[in-house]
Order: structure tokens, then C-alpha cells, then sequence
């Protein structure tokens, strides 16, 4: 198995060179990065072409996305993303762009060849955390993934892979933790996604396999070198302004492992693996109002319902005012393999848009009987930090950003692609759910500068940075990041 993953690893490294090395620089500058990963195709909208119409488009008018249902965005009222958010795709790849004997044959394929996508992503991530006990967690890794997804064959099936990498450029053994590579500081090399999906217009689409989810709690925390897959079965949909998605997961890959687990084994619990049921609806009735509803059902572990409604409404031609107001309940179910516990959180939110500047502020509120728990995804509240998920038991917990985008028109220059946000958040009142016992206050500052790259679209570079005191005066938890995303779009 080692001379395998090794292998597979070296492999990997010297595809993603060569990818990135030699035919993404010729056009970067016409490149930009794709949609999120995984999505099947685009179902086409109500009265368009029929796909012996469009087998005659030129290939630099057919769609690029994959997305057959909006997914939901993560909210920024006060925390950074995840990840970067990628610009609009190029109309075409760039062995099309660069060979237009490619596009041209491929024109004149059936729609599942002709519409294929084939892209790499390029990543590479430099973590060091100073820990306040003395200890550290630190690591620089290389990798990324490549990524294929066919078009619609009878524009009812599509299929869909990816191969995620992440090889250690410099990894201590005596600081491990930083979930770039594995707990032993060794190579991630795995076929991540590998699926299957059959549609009915965009009212129903049957996905199963190894996929990427994007539902609640249950997401990529795609914030290391790789993120998080799952393997199951889901159907979701669209009716007009009502979208819905139901399933079963039965194993997780965490984005520091190389393996699938159990739901319930990444959850913690011990004894049989077990999956997660899931199931949402989200509803848009008007422009810029969400309201949400999941459920995620872990059997005989917990169970937890996600609520959260948010609605931007514009003040002026230039400002914008953005609310949410966000509810979980979680709670052990059937044999309670992580105890019998019942608890909950509220939070709410504003912020403030005006000419690339924003101004925002939330709090959360946290019962008594344990933390929340969110062992499949970044926890999607509010005050969602860089180090620090300020959901823990009792906790009274609030916090301001502010963000300039200096695309914006508030200075007298302008810097596309270049954004700062600072963030600062204090939790207070937290206790030990197991004896009830006072805890230290938490606070956290952040720090986190994103440039696109206009002059190399594709191209990522960010700087990330938090100090944290959590009760030892004098020497607070010191977190760097450096991440630099590079996407070319082959087909």
C-alpha cells in the first residue's frame, strides 16, 4: 500500500507540473478558475436549444458551468470563506483556445464528449500554528487536483471524477496537526470523487458514488490542501423558487486522510459504522431572501436541525443592508454512542455593503449541555473563525468584521482582485459540559488578504493570520497561512 501511495503521489506531482508548468502559463491570462468541484452539468433552461441544436454551437459558446443547482454560498456577515471564491469560467478550455482544431472536433461530437470539462487546480499551502502550550503544528505542501466531468449522454447521464493530491514539501515530524497532509505528516493521494447522475429536467438529479457535498453542516471545509468527500446517494432538485436535497451518507474522507470512514467513526463515535440521512430545503420567493431548513439524522449518534433565514435588501443605489438569523438544535438519538446530550444554538447578524467597504457584526449563543458539534464541515455559523468556532457550551460569544474590496469605488484608486478584511470576535461564560466547570474567555483577532490575479486570471494569492488568547496572559495561539490557487481549464 505505501509503494502504492507513493507511486501514486509522484504521479500525481509530475501530471500537476506538467499541467500547470507547461500549458498553463501560454494562456493564463485568458484562464479563469471553474465552478466548485463535483457538480454534474448544467441542465438547460426551460425553451433552449435541444441538444442536436446546440451540436452545431462554436465551442466557445457553449456553457461551462457545472452547476445544475445553485449551491448555497457560505455567509460572510463577519467570517472570511473557506476557500477563494473562484471568477466566472472562460467560455473555453485552454487546448481549445490554443488548438482550434480541438474545439472544432469536439463541436461535432455528442453532447456528452462535446460539453466534457477537464481541468487541474494547482495549490500549494505553507501552515504554522504556535500553540499557547509551547507546541506547534506546522507543514508546506504541494498538490491540488485534477478533475474530469463529462457532458449529458441522452441528456440524462453524466459522470464525473477527481484526484486529489497533497505531497509535504517540508513537514517536521515533531509538529504535526496542521491537516495539510496526514496525522504522520505523509502524503494524501486519492481518487476523491468518482460519480454518477441521472437526471429529470432540473427537477429531480440521482447522484451516487464518491461526492462532494455542500448542504449545512455537512460541506467540504475546503480550508487545508484538500477537502472533504463523502461517499452516498442523493436526489435534489429545483421547483421554481423551492430547491430541495435528500439522501444517505455512509463515509466521510477528511480532508487530512487518505481513507473513507464511517459518518459515525468521524464523528467519534465507536462501535458499528454508521451513516447520516439527510435532507433540506431552501426557498428564494423573492430576490435576495434565503430561508433554510436541514436536518442531518446520524444514527445512534446525534441529530441536528439547521435553520437560518438572511436577506439583503439595498438602502441606497450604493449601500446594502444584509440580516441573518441562524438556529441548530442537536441532540443524542437512538443507542447515544457520544452520550445523552441535548443543546442548541442561535445566532444572528448584519452587515453593512457600501462601494467595496464592509461593516459587519454578529453574536451566538450556546446552551449549557455541550458544545456543537460538526465533525462533517466548517461549522456554518456566523463566528466561524480561523482557529476558533465560537459554539462552545454556555458561551455568549460576539464579533465585528470589516472588509474592504479595492475593486470598489470608496478610494480614489482601484485594485481589482485585492481585498482585506479584519476580523475580531470574544467569547465569555464557557464551561466544561462534562462538570460544569468556568472556562477562560476566548479572543480571537483575524487577519486575511486575497489577490486575484487580473493579469493571470486563475491565478490565487492569499496571506491569512490570527492571534487568540484563551486564557494563558502572554502568549496567545499564532496561526500563519500562505495559499497560493492556480486553475487552468483544459476542455
Amino acid at each position: 500500500m505505501m509503494i502504492t501511495r507513493d507511486w501514486a503521489s509522484s504521479t500525481g506531482i509530475a501530471l500537476l507540473a506538467l499541467a500547470t508548468a507547461v500549458l498553463g502559463p501560454s494562456l493564463a491570462a485568458a484562464q479563469s478558475p471553474p465552478a466548485p468541484s463535483g457538480t454534474p452539468p448544467a441542465s438547460s433552461p426551460a425553451g433552449s436549444e435541444s441538444a442536436s441544436a446546440r451540436s452545431d454551437t462554436p465551442p466557445a459558446q457553449r456553457t461551462r458551468t457545472r452547476e445544475i443547482f445553485p449551491i448555497l454560498p457560505e455567509t460572510e456577515i463577519v467570517r472570511s470563506p473557506d476557500s477563494v471564491p473562484a471568477p466566472p469560467r472562460p467560455p473555453a478550455g485552454l487546448l481549445e483556445t490554443s488548438f482550434p482544431a480541438v474545439g472544432d472536433s469536439m463541436s461535432k461530437l455528442p453532447p456528452f464528449f462535446r460539453d466534457t470539462d477537464l481541468n487541474v487546480h494547482f495549490r500549494t499551502f505553507y501552515f504554522n500554528r504556535q500553540k499557547d502550550n509551547g507546541t506547534a503544528s506546522e507543514a508546506w505542501a504541494m498538490g491540488g487536483w485534477i478533475q474530469y466531468v463529462s457532458g449529458w449522454l441522452l441528456d440524462t447521464f453524466a459522470m464525473g471524477t477527481t484526484y486529489y493530491l497533497s505531497a509535504p514539501l517540508y513537514a517536521p515530524d515533531n509538529s504535526p496537526g496542521s491537516l495539510l497532509l496526514t496525522p504522520g505528516q505523509g502524503a494524501i493521494s486519492v481518487v476523491g470523487e468518482a460519480w454518477g447522475a441521472f437526471r429529470y429536467r432540473e427537477y429531480a438529479l440521482l447522484r451516487g458514488g464518491r461526492v462532494r457535498i455542500e448542504d449545512g453542516y455537512l460541506n467540504p471545509q475546503d480550508n487545508r490542501m484538500v477537502p472533504n468527500t463523502f461517499e452516498g446517494v442523493t436526489v435534489s432538485g429545483k421547483l421554481d423558487w423551492v430547491r430541495y436535497d435528500v439522501g444517505y451518507l455512509w463515509t466521510i474522507k477528511p480532508r487530512d486522510s487518505n481513507d473513507f470512514i464511517s459518518m459515525s467513526q468521524q464523528a467519534g463515535a465507536s462501535g458499528k459504522g454508521e451513516g447520516v440521512v439527510l435532507g433540506s430545503v431552501a426557498l428564494t420567493p423573492i430576490k435576495d431572501l434565503l430561508i433554510y431548513l436541514g436536518n442531518d439524522y446520524a444514527l445512534d449518534v446525534f441529530n441536528t436541525i439547521f435553520l437560518k433565514s438572511e436577506y439583503a435588501h439595498p438602502l441606497t443605489k450604493d449601500l446594502k443592508l444584509q440580516t441573518g438569523l441562524q438556529f441548530t438544535d442537536q441532540r443524542s438519538v437512538g443507542d447515544e454512542r457520544l452520550g445523552d446530550f441535548a443543546t442548541w444554538n442561535v445566532g444572528a447578524g448584519a452587515r453593512l455593503l457600501w462601494r467595496g467597504l464592509s461593516l459587519g457584526t454578529a453574536m451566538h449563543f450556546t446552551g449549557a449541555d455541550a458544545n456543537i458539534s460538526s465533525p462533517w464541515g466548517t461549522w456554518p455559523g456566523y463566528l466561524s473563525l480561523m482557529v476558533t468556532d465560537f459554539d462552545r457550551a454556555n458561551e455568549k460569544a460576539f464579533g465585528v468584521g470589516l472588509k474592504y474590496d479595492f475593486g470598489g469605488t470608496l478610494l480614489p484608486f482601484q485594485l481589482p482582485g485585492f481585498s482585506v478584511q479584519m476580523l475580531f470576535a470574544a467569547g465569555f461564560d464557557r464551561e466544561n459540559p462534562a462538570n460544569g466547570g468556568k472556562l477562560a474567555n476566548t479572543y480571537e483577532g483575524d487577519l486575511d488578504i486575497i489577490y486575484n490575479v487580473p493579469a493571470a486570471k486563475g491565478l490565487s494569492l492569499r496571506f491569512r493570520n490570527a492571534y487568540v488568547s484563551q486564557g494563558n496572559p502572554g502568549n496567545p495561539v499564532m496561526d500563519f497561512r500562505i495559499i497560493v490557487n492556480y486553475e487552468v481549464d483544459l476542455l
